[in-house]
């Protein structure tokens, strides 16, 4: 009742629109939410704009014979509020299913009171939040969070077996290849076995690209810190046994100070693909062949520098080296995945990278990754630790 009292000065203002012959000037029609106000004998007294919107009323002749409970789609569900309001509850924030006029599902919040008009007697007071579409966008993410699960589960079957069951016979390949060296002299054989073995190895960096590939785009981002020399020199002391490998004039610096923190695999994957690159793709003709990667790591980002003194790539092929399958020489081993595989790591991380190249005197890759908000946060932290505070 003291509600009701309160309500009078608003209800005096909009008495007028109290009657549905009236509807071309409701009482909130600027409002988002759908209001109504009803008698307990189910009849509807008032409607908004939405309200006949989002029933589906054609006119309020219509509305007014109409009994509020048919609104529900579940009667019961009516009845039970109804109840309410009259022993002097109010409703906040109820979930509760209307339906339109064609039978089209309301999913809606519902906010309801009772009050009393200048004359005594009672009326209920709607508010409905119609949240049919944010319900449906719920249902639908919640749909598409599940495929995803499963896709990453079978995704990490996958990289399992390509892991495993896949690499395991071309193992035994290559074991049977060393086998037939120790065991023939003929040059015949021997032919056979370096075409195998090279046949062999070049399946094996097919599914180890596509191992990177799945790796790389499939697998959830994950932050730690990165020691960027320890990791450098995993990546390229896993070339030890490349061909050609021991040509290579090989230097490693890295600069900087801070914390820098991002996805230990992706930055792995990406300099694994890049570093390869460059021992793989070397000018048999160049008497001092370099590898160079140079590290500069500051509070905000890293950048990190592949420089060789290879063939080197015409510029007209600069924009389609990134792209999937993309071979730009016949040096390649793999399945033409390697740079984009590079670059779709990169672009999770929210990097990007550039190349400079010319044929003939080699490439430069400038990679560009912003630090973690966990990494500078520690950044900022260690500079305020060190900068002088003026207290007086």
């Amino acid at each position: 009742m003291d509600q009701a009292i309160g309500m009078k000065p608003e209800w005096e203002r909009g008495k007028q629109m109290l009657a549905l012959e009236n509807p071309g000037k409701p009482f909130f029609d600027n409002t988002f939410e759908i209001i109504f106000w009803s008698s307990p004998g189910d009849k509807i007294l008032f409607g908004n704009k939405l309200f006949f919107e989002g029933f589906g009323f054609d006119n309020d002749h219509r509305a007014k014979d109409f009994p509020v409970s048919h609104l529900f789609v579940n009667p019961e569900d009516y009845l039970r509020i109804k109840f309410r309001l009259l022993s002097g509850e109010s409703v906040r924030q109820h979930a509760v299913d209307f339906k339109r006029l064609n039978g089209k599902k309301i999913v809606a919040w519902l906010n309801a009171q009772s009050l009393v008009n200048e004359r005594g007697e009672t009326v209920f007071n709607w508010t409905v939040l119609d949240i049919s579409e944010r319900v449906e966008f719920e249902r639908n993410l919640e749909q598409k969070n599940l495929q995803l699960a499963k896709i990453n589960s079978q995704m990490e079957k996958f990289l399992y077996s390509a892991s495993h069951d896949l690499r395991s016979p071309i193992t035994s390949i290559m074991g049977l290849v060393n086998l037939t060296r120790l065991h023939t002299s003929d040059r015949t054989i021997m032919e056979y076995v370096e075409k195998i073995e090279a046949s062999a190895q070049r399946l094996d960096n097919i599914i180890q690209d596509i191992i990177r590939f799945s790796k790389t785009t499939y697998k959830h981002i994950h932050s730690e810190k990165i020691e960027f020399d320890t990791l450098v020199w995993k990546v390229i002391n896993a070339h030890r046994g490349s061909e050609n490998f021991n040509r290579l004039k090989i230097g490693v610096a890295v600069r900087g100070e801070g914390a820098f923190y991002s996805d230990p695999d992706r930055l792995e994957i990406i300099l694994e693909n890049l570093i390869r690159n460059a021992i793989q793709f070397q000018d048999a003709a160049k008497v001092r062949p370099f590898l160079h990667v140079l590290v500069n790591v500051v509070p905000e980002h890293v950048t990190i520098e592949v420089h060789d003194n290879g063939i080197g790539i015409a510029r007209q092929y600069f924009d389609q080296i990134f792209n999937m399958f993309y071979k730009a020489s016949i040096q390649s081993k793999g399945a033409g995945l390697g740079l984009y595989i590079v670059k779709e790591g990169i672009e999770q991380l929210t990097g990007n990278i550039s190349v400079e190249s010319e044929v003939g005197f080699g490439s430069v890759f400038k990679v560009f990754i912003p630090n973690s908000p966990k990494g500078k946060l520690i950044n900022r932290k260690n500079q305020l630790k060190h900068e002088k505070v003026d207290v007086r």
